[in-house]
This record gives C-alpha cells, sequence and structure tokens, in this order.
C-alpha cells in the first residue's frame, strides 16, 4: 500500500513539474575519442652490475690511514683511499732504483712489474724522484660512487686478491621488472615505457634494455630490465617502481562513467524523451574502460545527450515503467 501511494504522489509530481525542474539535470555528449590502452606492471630499482667496482689488492700486506670506513661513505674518482704495505712491493722499489743505475731497459721492466702490482704511473713517478723506495704507497680510487661494501678496518692485514671495497657508481640504475608469460609479445627490448615512483613528481621516460630468457617456472613470469639516468641522484636502490606501457590504441564512442547505469550485465542512460525536458531510461550495450569511462558498443551515436549523474533517476523509472 505504501509503494502504491508513492508510486502515484510520483507520478503525480512528475506530471506537474519536469524532472529537469526537479533535479536541474545536466546532459553530456557522447564523444569519439582516441583512447590509448595501458598495461602496467611493477619492479624495483637495483644497482646496474656494471656501475660496480671491487677493489682488490695484487699483494699480500697491511692498510692504514683509511679515509672511508663506512658503509654509503660517498668517494670521488682519484681520491686517496688508504694507504698500503706489501714488502713484495717495497722488494721491487728498490730493484727499481737500483736499475736506474745499470740499465734504463731493466728499469723498464721493473716498471712494468710495479704497474702489474696496480700502482699508478704518478706514484712511480714520485718514487724516482724521491729516490727511495716507500714503505707505505697510497691507493686512489677507481671511480666515483657509494661504498657498498667494506671488508677493512684501519691497520688491516690483507690476502692477494681479497675484496676490500665494492663501490657503486649511482648515476644509472637498473629497474627490474615482472610480467606474466602471456604478455610475451608486449615485453620487447627496444619498447618504450614509462617509469614512475612513490614521492616523486616526475615520469621517467625509457625503453626495455634487455629481457631476460628465462622464465620463472613457479610464477609463470618473465623479468625484463631497463635503465635509468639518475644523475640528479633522485632515485634510490630498492625503491618500488610502476613501470607504465601503451598497448594499443583505438577510435570509440565514449561516455564518462557517472552517464552510464550499471544494473547485473544491463547497461542504461537517460535520454530526452518526446516531451522537453523530461527523459527515459534506454538500454545500451556498453563496456568499462578505464576508472573514469566507457566506451559505447551500441545504442547510442557520437553527438547523442544522455543525462549526466544518472544514477538517482534509476529509482524512479523503476517505480514509473517497472523493471526489465
Amino acid at each position: 500500500m505504501q509503494t502504491l501511494l508513492s508510486c502515484l504522489l510520483l507520478m503525480t509530481t512528475l506530471s506537474a513539474v519536469t524532472v529537469e525542474q526537479l533535479f536541474n539535470i545536466k546532459t553530456v555528449e557522447v564523444k569519439r575519442q582516441t583512447v590509448e590502452n595501458q598495461q602496467q606492471y611493477n619492479g624495483y630499482v637495483q644497482i646496474a652490475d656494471d656501475h660496480i667496482s671491487t677493489i682488490t689488492l695484487t699483494q699480500d700486506g697491511f692498510v692504514r690511514q683509511l679515509r672511508f670506513p663506512n658503509l654509503y661513505d660517498n668517494i670521488v674518482k682519484g681520491e686517496k683511499l688508504f694507504e698500503f704495505y706489501s714488502p713484495e712491493i717495497y722488494k721491487a722499489q728498490i730493484e727499481l732504483l737500483s736499475a736506474k743505475e745499470v740499465s734504463a731497459s731493466l728499469a723498464k721492466q721493473i716498471e712494468t712489474k710495479l704497474r702489474l702490482y696496480d700502482l699508478s704511473t704518478q706514484t712511480i713517478n714520485q718514487i724516482k724522484r724521491r729516490g727511495h723506495a716507500m714503505k707505505y704507497l697510497p691507493f686512489y680510487a677507481p671511480r666515483s660512487g657509494l661504498v657498498i661494501e667494506s671488508k677493512i678496518n684501519e691497520g688491516t692485514a690483507v690476502k692477494k686478491g681479497m675484496e676490500l671495497y665494492k663501490i657503486a657508481d649511482l648515476s644509472e640504475l637498473w629497474i627490474v621488472a615482472k610480467a606474466y608469460e602471456q604478455d610475451r609479445a608486449m615485453i620487447q627490448k627496444g619498447k618504450r615505457v614509462e617509469v614512475s615512483f612513490a614521492g616523486i613528481r616526475r615520469h621517467y621516460v625509457a625503453t626495455i634494455d634487455l629481457v631476460y630468457p628465462l622464465v620463472d617456472r613457479i610464477n609463470k613470469t618473465i623479468d625484463f630490465r631497463i635503465r635509468l639516468d639518475n644523475r640528479d641522484g633522485a632515485i634510490q636502490p630498492n625503491a618500488y617502481a610502476t613501470i607504465s606501457m601503451i598497448t594499443t590504441s583505438k577510435s570509440m564512442l565514449t561516455l564518462p562513467k557517472t552517464a552510464v547505469v550499471t544494473k547485473g550485465k544491463k547497461h542504461l542512460v537517460f535520454v530526452p524523451s518526446m516531451y522537453e525536458g523530461e527523459y527515459k531510461s534506454k538500454r545500451i550495450e556498453a563496456k568499462r574502460i578505464g576508472a573514469s569511462q566507457f566506451e559505447i558498443i551500441s545504442g547510442l551515436k557520437e553527438g547523442d545527450r544522455v543525462v549526466n549523474h544518472s544514477l538517482f533517476l534509476l529509482d524512479s523509472d523503476v517505480l514509473i515503467n517497472g523493471e526489465e
């Protein structure tokens, strides 16, 4: 009884005043747009393998005056890292100074030997100028970067071939991301992508640098790699990255999601009726694209106008005309 009274009251009201007058309805036009379909993947920032230098020594010895003892110390190429004493290298210096008095050819051979011990030309010239052997020799950084691994302390005794430091140049980084195996056709070397990070407003444009040759047997995923310029230092290793790529673009009729009412598998819009200022529901075929739009497949044409924000009209239409 209550429903019937409500229905009669609503019908009486609608006959006296148009829906447009009651609700100040605004309409929106069906537009043709070229819509780009984007695919997104997730990945993490890694230090590029070819930007890591491992510092080792060619002889046994001792380290002193360690200038960068801490992890994440920042080093500039050519800076002195430490001083190093090796009995073998000390002996070779004495041989060089003696050979200078005997034969230039022999002296050259000893210089070559010292270079094989990783002594720089600058250090060898310094030995020759001084005219005496240097017990502790300076060791200089081969590249700029961040100390990401250190295995020495002040006064450490070291063995030949022992890894002392790892220095990472962060001016270029890798993004390693995962894609499902079925997306393999889209993940191609040279494919243009856009990379974004939480907390960084800039979006980076790059290309896929490498598609790894193996598939993860358990997760059925493939890894791909992107190189990013990081000379401004904005990106940090291990940061979470979102990778977007355009897969297709298509011209289609569209409406904002606020203009399309979804009821189960049906899609409805409200279009002008034969009476000015009044609207009726119309069933259409539509498909959701993205977060804010529908593609109109059939039932409307370009330029048609429909009610925007039409959800509130749905219950009124059901009360008057019944549910399909």
